[in-house]
């Protein structure tokens, strides 16, 4: 047999390289993509859509309601939702079809927004989540098995946001096999789990805090590894392995930290009437500072971009609406007042907004300083706030509305 010279073997790595890279750039395992920092990495993907908006490929109304963006791993498409006292983990086909749906656990009764709110995490074939009320449970990610269920929050005596604006919206983080969450409370403020058994590795201080809507990130640099979050009255950097809070700020928070390096952005807050900060870590990741200080207000759901040097957001204020801000210095470098209110990712040079209170899907074009309207339609779908941050994998745009999943084509042709 003819042997391959040590060319063909590179080339023929190259290849499998490439289509392994492809295959993982096609996936969106966790809440904001791969990264948690709203960016897909998808290309030959429209410039423009038609003028009623990309094709609906199907939608699916077995979800149950909520606000839990859609996950997608091996070609499987899983979110969750409520289901009147309980919260489901529901796995679908790419073509809509539904594969299984399993309880989490309890879901919230209340009159005031009871519906769940954290985005499951995808992790070595097995599938997370966390329902309003701190329930967690771990399934198979193919057959929808459940491995283990524990609650959390009731466990770790945790106190949780007031119940009446949602109550536990965080979702998990897992790195290294360790689940993250954040319980707060009198007996501790950040835990983590063996995520294949559920058992505690670690727990933190407590700062005599209650948690709120933010899902925390990882900064790592050399071989330390921080978990930035913030509770309801500060921000945090927790050092991974032994769960010691090496800093804590007061006031700053927001949906989901912006992570650049060794330094993170929290957007301000509309509701508390609050401006965002830039802080940075030192080379040994082991304390922090604030580098600037904006005066925006910004969308209280969070989804911030950092696209270069330039930070991208969304403020409810009709005089600002999306912004552009120098990640350097913070300052604000241009606007545009005709869309507020929504959630962003982007992709293969685009991005993609979807406002809360209109249910208007918008692509844009990233120009160097601020962002040029190309195309938008209305999701019909559904009822209530549009809430659900945006997905894209396989060329699919994925987008929640209450108890009704879509997926739109936006492959082109």
């Amino acid at each position: 047999m003819k042997k391959l010279s040590i060319t063909s073997v590179r080339m023929i790595a190259t290849v499998i390289g490439c289509l392994m890279l492809q295959s993982l750039c096609a996936q969106w395992p966790q809440f904001r993509g791969p990264m948690r920092n709203g960016i897909c990495s998808e290309s030959k993907l429209l410039k423009e859509w038609p003028e009623y908006g990309p094709k609906l490929l199907w939608s699916a109304d077995t979800i149950g309601d909520g606000f839990a963006s859609a996950v997608i791993q091996n070609n499987i498409v899983y979110t969750a939702g409520k289901k009147d006292s309980v919260e489901f983990l529901t796995a679908l086909d790419m073509n809509g079809k539904l594969l299984w749906q399993q309880p989490i656990g309890r879901a919230s009764t209340k009159d005031w927004w009871p519906q769940g709110r954290s985005t499951p995490t995808i992790y070595k074939n097995k599938i997370y989540a966390i329902t309003v009320l701190g329930d967690i449970a771990c399934f198979d990610a193919k057959t929808g098995k459940e491995d283990w269920k524990l609650n959390g929050f009731e466990k770790f005596e945790g106190i949780g946001y007031d119940l009446r604006y949602g109550g536990i919206a965080e979702s998990p983080l897992i790195i290294d096999d360790k689940l993250i969450i954040t319980p707060c409370g009198k007996k501790t403020t950040m835990v983590a789990l063996n995520c294949l058994d559920g058992k505690t590795i670690w727990t933190s201080e407590s700062i005599g805090d209650t948690s709120t809507y933010t899902s925390p990130v990882l900064i790592q640099d050399k071989d330390k590894k921080i978990i930035i979050t913030s509770t309801a009255n500060y921000t945090i950097a927790v050092d991974f392995n032994n769960g010691k809070i090496i800093w804590k700020d007061k006031l700053s928070k927001g949906i989901l930290p912006l992570v650049d390096k060794n330094r993170f952005y929290f957007n301000g807050d509309n509701f508390l009437n609050k401006g965002g900060r830039m802080y940075g870590l030192n080379n040994d990741l082991n304390n922090c500072s604030v580098l600037w200080k904006d005066t925006i207000n910004a969308n209280y759901m969070g989804g911030t971009l950092l696209i270069g040097n330039k930070i991208f957001g969304s403020s409810e204020s009709k005089q600002i609406g999306l912004f552009c801000m120098d990640a350097g210095t913070g300052k604000l470098n241009g606007f545009n007042k005709e869309i507020n209110g929504c959630n962003m990712i982007a992709a293969d040079g685009m991005i993609y907004c979807y406002e809360d209170k209109s249910g208007r899907v918008c692509l844009l074009k990233n120009n160097e300083n601020s962002l040029s309207f190309v195309s938008s339609f209305k999701v019909k779908l559904g009822n209530g706030p549009n809430l659900a941050h945006l997905s894209i994998a396989n060329g699919l745009l994925f987008i929640r509305h209450g108890k009704v999943l879509m997926a739109y084509d936006i492959k082109q042709i």
